[in-house]
């Protein structure tokens, strides 16, 4: 008879969630209560930064915490979050090198330790703190200096370009097999799938250039997917469609970009990656409609042109794939 009364190897989501937020809570208290007794000694903060992240992973180490999360997530979580808040209070000086530091650590901490959940977190915070310490290094950020415009879309851009490149990276089952974070190919995605969806919004809208790439990049991977399905004229008539389809985005990097993560996304049917992608893609229709500056029946003609275009590249690939 089956055995009903095996446990499973995954807490519910909502009782993660639920522990998360309890995890969270504890080390924001633990936070405030040391800064209440060291005040403004950033060596203090400082040696607490390393002695709680040296603990969060030696407490890894330790029990079953990747059978069912509960260790990692009573413990090891909160000594992580602290560990990495008191390293900003040690630094608050120098924002680009505690952001380094940050990274360096949290990439450390990832390779160290034993608890999926943790590695899950740890793999995100990673990347998250590549933008901000790229933003520092040119003395900007998205929320201020808006004389930096041109430099923050430049970084924005390789950023994207970037995750693009990771998230295909992913795709490939040997290059995850050799590098040993085949457990973390999902987080991975999700990491460069959000980063990529975020920064496309710092790229100027008005620049083609940008928006050509990623044009390229999408016909390249239209391409590739076309040649796994069809071949000789067919294949020649379907990479004529892509190319106008995709040639059609080339008008703004906000419609142009979700584009290429959505054909990256249906190569391995990543559901999740193509709702991201999907939801940038109706966003960049939706300002590129209401707030680039250009003429509204121009801007009507090019999406109805654009529309019909994908249309029949859908009839196309669903006749010639039955």
């Amino acid at each position: 008879m089956e055995n009903n009364g095996r446990k499973p190897d995954r807490l519910p989501l909502a009782l993660l969630l639920v522990m998360g937020l309890g995890g969270t809570t504890v080390a924001g208290l633990l936070v405030g209560i040391v800064m209440l007794i060291v005040q403004e000694h950033s060596i203090a903060y400082g040696v607490l930064a390393v002695g709680a992240v040296v603990g969060a992973i030696a407490v890894s180490q330790k029990g079953d915490a990747d059978s069912n999360g509960v260790w990692s997530m009573l413990v090891a979580f909160p000594l992580f979050i602290a560990g990495f808040m008191f390293g900003y209070l040690a630094g608050p000086n120098n924002h680009t090198l505690t952001l380094v530091l940050q990274f360096v650590a949290s990439v450390v901490s990832f390779a160290l330790c034993r608890s999926h959940l943790c590695r899950q977190m740890l793999l995100c915070y990673a990347f998250v703190l590549v933008p901000f310490a790229c933003f520092s290094f040119i003395d900007a950020s998205p929320f201020h200096h808006p004389a930096k415009d041109h430099e923050l879309g430049i970084a924005s851009f390789a950023i994207v370009v970037a995750c693009l490149g990771i998230y295909a990276a992913s795709i490939a089952d040997e290059w995850i097999g050799s590098s040993g974070i085949n457990d973390c190919a999902k987080t991975i995605r999700f990491a460069s799938t959000a980063i990529s969806v975020a920064l496309v919004w710092f790229i100027p809208k008005d620049n083609v250039v940008y928006a050509a790439v990623f044009a390229v990049i999408s016909f390249a991977i239209a391409c590739a997917l076309l040649r796994k399905h069809v071949s000789g004229s067919r294949l020649i008539a379907g990479g004529a469609l892509a190319l106008l389809c995709c040639a059609s985005t080339a008008v703004f990097p906000a419609m142009a970009m979700p584009v290429a993560g959505m054909l990256l996304s249906f190569l391995i049917l990543d559901f999740v990656g193509l709702t991201i992608f999907s939801a940038a893609f109706i966003g960049g229709i939706s300002y590129f409609y209401y707030d680039l500056d250009m003429l509204l029946i121009n801007k009507s003609y090019l999406l109805m042109a654009s529309g019909a275009l994908f249309l029949l590249m859908f009839f196309f690939i669903k006749r010639v794939t039955r």
